[in-house]
């Protein structure tokens, strides 16, 4: 397998045939290195970093009570675990991942990534980034807005009476999804459309009424259906939606919801979820239950073949703590899109430079609270850092 380390390429550290590496944070960090704060003076900002302070699997307290449990009563558990394996495609899905895994690790590894001393610690320091995350941002509320920043520069502004940063060219509405058709204009304008929809959950419900905090409002997939998408896209456009993997929701997707939007199924990727060591979050597994990775399903507005999008990519990453905190897509979408081409996430929890985004958590993430910033010296001290770091890669 031929692999190419792109670490100028923003979010996208190495790539292949196969699929892609990248690093949310980097991206994060690279999108803000130049910020207009006020009109005499220009800082970078750094992300908070512990968010992505993913060092090992995470473990609920009865899991780790059960890795203690003694032989006899594992085997018990991983008997009847195997009279419940996964259809047989699915099994066959699963195996093709892990294996492909395996083996752009196993490359990325000797080209000196995730070789780092890793304290295990159950990823202590994210869950409380976290958990501060959920509660200075619990009362923000910023629906009912509608702005942009049209400027070649980030700029932090007001919104509300809190400071936000805004990354260059963008766009956003925060309204509710169901009042797209009377803010947007709908005239086939844009070449790629991705959706991160709420889909309806069990567990998310449970914790939903736990911890208020830490939820979101989730839509039937009935409600997903009447979304506009066919006259926002493009006739040459790429639509791709996040889904779980949920055999439920995939099925609606390839069955309901595409059809309904007028779109033709192209390809599923996968976004494999990795610790800093470069593990899997949890175990790939043969039964019904979690696995280490989320689907992307994209489509096409065209029936033809002449949108070429290949099947079975990977992209592998340090995942935030935070929920539905996906990883940016837009370098390695690029190269299946026109240049400059006009971007619309929906569901979106936060701003892409050059993208339209529209979405009721639209500016969590942009909250300046998240952020370090950085003066000349000190963004000068972190440039240098970087280097050196990139050539002991190299």
């Amino acid at each position: 397998m031929c692999m190419t380390v792109y670490a100028s390429n923003m979010s996208v550290l190495l790539s292949s045939e196969e699929g892609w590496i990248l690093s949310h944070l980097q991206y994060l960090n690279e999108i803000y290195e130049r910020v207009v704060l006020n009109e005499s003076r220009i800082c970078s900002l750094i992300f908070n970093e512990m968010i992505f302070e993913i060092n090992s699997q995470y473990l609920r307290p009865n899991q780790i009570a059960q890795i203690l449990q003694d032989d006899a009563v594992s085997h018990s558990k991983k008997k009847r675990k195997r009279s419940q394996l996964l259809p047989e495609r699915d099994l066959e899905e699963v195996d093709h991942v892990k294996q492909t895994f395996n083996a752009m690790m196993s490359t990325a590894k000797r080209r000196g990534l995730f070789n780092r001393n890793i304290s295990l610690d159950n990823n202590e320091a994210a869950r409380l980034a976290s958990q501060k995350f959920y509660q200075d941002t619990y009362c923000l509320k910023d629906e009912n807005l509608y702005g942009s920043n049209d400027t070649n520069n980030a700029v932090i502004s007001e919104a509300n009476n809190k400071k936000y940063v805004f990354p260059k060219k963008c766009t956003f509405y925060s309204y509710d999804v169901r009042d797209i058709e009377k803010k947007m204009e709908l005239n086939n304008q844009y070449d790629f459309i991705l959706l991160d929809p709420p889909w309806w959950n069990k567990s998310i419900r449970r914790k939903k009424m736990k911890f208020a905090e830490a939820s979101y409002k989730m839509m039937y997939n009935e409600e997903l259906i009447k979304i506009p998408i066919r006259k926002l896209l493009h006739a040459n456009g790429i639509v791709a939606i996040w889904c779980t993997n949920s055999s439920n929701n995939l099925n609606s997707i390839f069955n309901e919801i595409f059809p309904s939007w007028g779109i033709t199924y192209r390809a599923k990727w996968y976004w494999i979820k990795v610790t800093q060591a470069g593990d899997t979050i949890c175990n790939f597994n043969s039964a019904p239950g979690k696995q280490p990775f989320e689907t992307l399903i994209l489509g096409s507005a065209l029936e033809d073949n002449k949108v070429n999008i290949p099947d079975g990519k990977l992209m592998i990453s340090v995942p935030s703590a935070v929920h539905s905190h996906k990883p940016p897509l837009t370098e390695i979408i690029k190269e299946y899109l026109p240049n400059e081409p006009k971007c619309l996430e929906i569901f979106a929890r936060y701003l892409l430079p050059g993208w339209t985004s529209w979405g009721l958590e639209i500016l969590k993430f942009q909250h300046l609270s998240l952020y370090e910033i950085l003066d000349e010296s000190k963004r000068a001290e972190s440039d240098a850092e970087y280097k050196r770091s990139e050539n002991e890669r190299d």
